[in-house]
């Protein structure tokens, strides 16, 4: 129902061509999060944004070294994340104008990994984060097209995992959180 809405706003005159910003997270590449977005300023203060992404890490361990760090023995040798996260966000801002300011945020979330564990056998995990939360946040002008995007906000997730394809269970039932960031956008 909110992607029928957000593709209804899109699509309609409710979102005229006003202004349109390319975005993407430039320090989730550290992380092996690869993510970008989309925002459409439909009127003097309000927006709808859409971001996605990819994820994909891989951390090789070295057993000895883990070993004497944790006094245990494990036979971990190495973990692989991959996956993809979609996020719509409504955007209203308490400047003056629309895409430079201050503005308050509604989100919902969607991340959806499978993470590889290597041992001594292969075992698949894999993890569903649904959620949503509120931000704060400041639009402005890194030049005349360069713009950038700081927020953070309180969020909350339910989580469920499945090892395997047969043993599945809920992390808990909304787990809060904060989330946080900055984006760096083209302006069209």
């Amino acid at each position: 129902m909110l992607w029928a809405l957000l593709g209804g706003l899109w699509g309609t005159g409710m979102l005229a061509q006003r202004s349109l910003v390319v975005k993407a997270n430039p320090f989730g590449l550290v992380a092996g999060q690869f993510q970008g977005g989309v925002e459409r300023l439909y009127s003097e203060r309000a927006g709808v944004q859409l971001t996605a992404g990819f994820v994909r890490s891989r951390l090789e361990l070295n057993t000895s070294d883990l070993e004497s760090l944790l006094g245990v023995s494990t036979s971990l040798n190495s973990v692989d994340w991959q996956g993809v996260v979609v996020q719509p966000e409504w955007r209203q801002y308490i400047s003056a104008q629309a895409g430079k300011g201050m503005y308050v945020g509604a989100f919902a979330r969607a991340r959806i990994i499978r993470r590889i564990m290597v041992t001594n056998f292969t075992g698949i995990q894999r993890r569903t984060a649904i959620g949503g939360g509120a931000v704060l946040g400041g639009q402005f002008n890194i030049t005349e097209r360069i713009t950038g995007d700081l927020f953070i906000g309180p969020q909350v997730k339910s989580v469920t995992t499945v090892y395997g394809d047969h043993f599945a269970y809920g992390e808990g039932t909304w787990l809060p959180g904060i989330r946080f960031g900055f984006l760096m956008g083209w302006r069209l």
